[in-house]
């Protein structure tokens, strides 16, 4: 993408997971979604298939073998690895980390399918955690594609035992419930927040205090008197100063930092749930102000729970602070292959808060709603290369060339994620987010975002022709 121009201090996702993987003495966790790291251009099945050798190097493939094989290498140091993941899929499923695991007592693989225990949802997190200290949250799956085909955004923390520590025990949440038989630990709830009846473990606060179980997991706040999970006014704060190679920022000093977690029954202690996290990152900006939002999907309801969910905490607050604040939301999302087909109706009606905020002499209202959609050239071209043995035109694999980060930023607080701007990613998703009010990181991410915001990859929503919808659909 050569019109894209770079960002100071910015790292490539492979070298990160190499530097894990390599430097990794003790222990390594992984959470992933699934594991494809190692590329298959002779299987038929495979979106890789048909690429000759010399264009599967020119997409970078090699850099998802070093990753595999440094991991190999720490199992072969005697490292503790544990790996959990979803099912995976078509048509690695789970093959990589099972092979990792076998025959190696010091690596043991787990594989979570949530929605035994929501009714639907996936493991989402995208999650490195080494030696209990350095950790990697971000949205780049364990996929070579992820790491040279695919725009991702997440964050590296090195040497930072107390964020590590609690991503840990998130890991030990989801590791628990793979030990667990869910259908004794479940139940069917009437949700009032969300109108619905879905399956819940049996301590979530979506079940009346009486009739909840003991957790088997960490504890979360209590909440009495509500049903769900109400906004915490005091969520934990981690106080601590994080260097940021590239910014001149004197930013040794200690500044604000959390995690938020998803679903919220996944949360423990004083730990935000991540809608909550997200939220509160729009809510931050100062009048006058810009918040930037990226995602690959965005829309106002679920995505896979049925009855369908109408959900709009994201474009209410955003609503909100147009209104109140005075404030300029910039939205950009991902425009790619498998693109939502009624995500443009959600951005519309998003879009028509600008109309209402003019919509009389008397609003004191001065702020707008910016939506694009952002294209990857080659998105419209990607799948094998062959298939029933003809050529298909495409010139990419299958599921790559999209802009895949999910992340805010205001001007004071900055929020790193893994989940899509849906009601599933939120409630029956596992999925972890990293936020600061570091001022450097918040500059970085403001800056990485108006290098796409202001590319000529990012198109307004309403100028999207129909050659690329009909392309989508």
């Amino acid at each position: 993408m050569p019109h894209l121009s770079p960002v100071p201090g910015v790292l490539t996702t492979g070298d990160v997971l190499l530097w894990l993987a390599k430097n990794s003495t003790k222990s390594l966790n992984v959470i992933a979604q699934y594991w494809q790291l190692v590329a298959s251009p002779a299987d038929p099945r495979s979106g890789d298939y048909g690429y000759s050798k010399e264009e599967m190097k020119r997409f970078g493939v090699d850099q998802g073998s070093a990753v595999y094989n440094a991991i190999e290498d720490a199992a072969l140091r005697n490292v503790s690895i544990r790996l959990l993941q979803h099912s995976g899929v078509y048509p690695d499923f789970t093959k990589e980390p099972t092979d990792l695991a076998s025959g190696r007592p010091n690596v043991k693989s787990v594989t979570l399918l949530l929605s035994k225990w929501w009714g639907s949802g996936i493991i989402h997190t995208k999650v490195w955690i080494s030696d209990r200290k350095d950790v990697y949250i971000g949205s780049a799956n364990n996929d070579w594609k992820s790491l040279t085909q695919v725009k991702e955004v997440g964050i590296y923390l090195v040497d930072c035992p107390k964020i590590a520590k609690s991503v840990e025990t998130y890991f030990g949440n989801l590791w628990k419930l793979a030990s667990l038989n869910s259908s004794a630990y479940t139940r069917t709830v009437s949700d009032q927040q969300w109108q619905v009846n879905r399956t819940v473990p049996c301590w979530s606060h979506f079940i009346d205090s009486k009739e909840r179980c003991r957790s088997p997991l960490p504890r979360s706040m209590k909440a009495p008197h509500a049903t769900g999970y109400p906004t915490l006014s005091d969520p934990y704060m981690f106080h601590i100063p994080i260097e940021t190679p590239g910014h001149s920022y004197s930013n040794l000093l200690p500044q604000p930092s959390y995690l938020s977690f998803a679903p919220p029954e996944l949360s423990f202690g004083r730990f935000q749930a991540d809608e909550q996290a997200w939220v509160d990152t729009i809510k931050s900006v100062g009048t006058g102000s810009t918040v930037r939002i990226n995602t690959m999907d965005w829309l106002g309801q679920s995505q896979y729970v049925k009855p369908t969910v109408y959900w709009s905490s994201l474009s209410s607050v955003i609503s909100e602070v147009v209104f109140s604040k005075h404030a300029t939301v910039k939205l950009l999302v991902a425009f790619w292959a498998h693109f939502i087909d009624n995500t443009d109706q959600y951005l519309k009606s998003l879009l028509y808060s600008n109309v209402l905020c003019s919509s009389s002499k008397y609003n004191n209202c001065s702020g707008k709603v910016e939506i694009k959609y952002y294209l990857v050239p080659g998105y419209n071209l990607t799948g094998p290369a062959i298939s029933n043995g003809t050529s298909t035109g495409n010139i990419y694999p299958g599921f790559t060339r999209v802009n895949h980060g999910k992340y805010a930023v205001s001007d004071t607080r900055a929020h790193i994620g893994t989940s899509n701007l849906i009601w599933d990613y939120f409630y029956t998703t596992a999925g972890v987010s990293f936020g600061t009010y570091n001022p450097a990181i918040v500059s970085q991410l403001q800056a990485i975002f108006d290098a796409d915001w202001n590319s000529p990859y990012a198109i307004p929503v309403g100028e999207l022709d129909e050659a690329h919808r009909s392309y989508s659909s």
